[in-house]
């Protein structure tokens, strides 16, 4: 008698207090203005990449940070992949203190240094097959990679890796890609041409950075990503890509913004590897579709980088 009493006296008060806790927290998540908010907004992104998880059977084997090689025998223990975006001669240079522009000077002492000491360059299948287990690669092993598809990659980088017999790996933005040649202007942003690409590919291989979803769209609890975290852009510029000619299984995301459904769904497209902008190095057994990079600039010392004394990157 008294538990129905209690019952019937507390319960729509309960109540009350629920719907106003569920009101007073979807405000936080749908308006994330200050550190509190942020961080609710940020555990209700937890629950929904949960449920997200749970509902997809697939997922686990994409996006869960599982080791998937008990079985690697011995190989590099572990592998930099360096990744570049812009070059141009230091006398050309206006922006020095971007990291994404690089004198091309420094690049090419770099790359004379990964000569010298006798690196080998993989290309991204191989990289995939490393990090599989299915098979070894030499203990001076690098990938290089190059960001966005500029023009000054080929003009500058292209007769460089020629030299040595390197090989790399660009990621170009779909939408960027030109259909004609015009004179080159080192002072002028300039994207490479269908023609070009065809041309270059004894050097390099081409992969996507999406079609056209490379810039900040996507709100998420009070900040702008990459628009390729909407899934539903994300869809349509996959198809996008494809049509261009661009049909490969491995993806750079746009500033390194990656989610679990971002993921899930590359995997549903065919995409097996996919590199993020996190500083570190590749390892056998890594999630396949979180790989980590090495971002090289004007005034990178290639022999620390690959090199870290405090084991910081390993």
């Amino acid at each position: 008698m008294k538990r129905k009493q209690f019952l019937k006296k507390w319960s729509p008060r309960l109540i009350v207090v629920l719907v106003f806790f569920v009101i007073f927290y979807a405000a936080l998540v749908t308006h994330p203005t200050n550190v509190f908010s942020q961080k609710a907004c940020t555990s209700w992104q937890l629950v929904k990449n949960k449920a997200f998880i749970l509902s997809h059977n697939q997922l686990p084997e994409i996006a869960l940070d599982t080791v998937q090689a008990e079985t690697i025998t011995e190989q590099a223990k572990q592998v930099p992949v360096l990744m570049y975006h812009y070059l141009v001669p230091k006398s050309l240079n206006k922006e020095p203190g971007n990291k994404s522009v690089m004198n091309t000077e420094d690049f090419e002492e770099g790359m004379d240094y990964l000569h010298r000491e006798g690196y080998y360059t993989p290309t991204l299948q191989e990289l995939e097959q490393y990090v599989k287990g299915e098979i070894s690669l030499p203990k001076k092993s690098v990938v290089i990679t190059f960001d966005d598809g500029y023009e000054n990659n080929l003009v500058y980088a292209y007769p460089i890796l020629k030299k040595y017999n390197f090989k790399a790996a660009v990621f170009v933005i779909g939408s960027k890609v030109n259909e004609s040649n015009e004179p080159f202007d080192p002072s002028r942003k300039s994207f490479l041409t269908k023609a070009q690409m065809e041309e270059s590919k004894d050097v390099f291989e081409f992969h996507s950075h999406t079609y056209n979803l490379h810039y900040k769209g996507f709100a998420k609890c009070g900040s702008e990503y990459a628009a390729g975290l909407d899934t539903k852009l994300l869809k349509q510029d996959m198809k996008q890509m494809k049509e261009l000619g661009i049909d490969t299984p491995y993806f750079a995301y746009p500033y390194g913004n990656k989610s679990t459904q971002m993921m899930y769904y590359l995997h549903e497209e065919g995409y097996r590897m996919a590199f993020s902008v996190r500083q570190g190095f590749v390892k056998p057994g890594d999630n396949l579709m979180k790989l980590n990079r090495l971002t090289v600039t004007t005034g990178t010392d290639l022999s620390v980088l690959l090199h870290p004394l405090d084991g910081s990157l390993e």
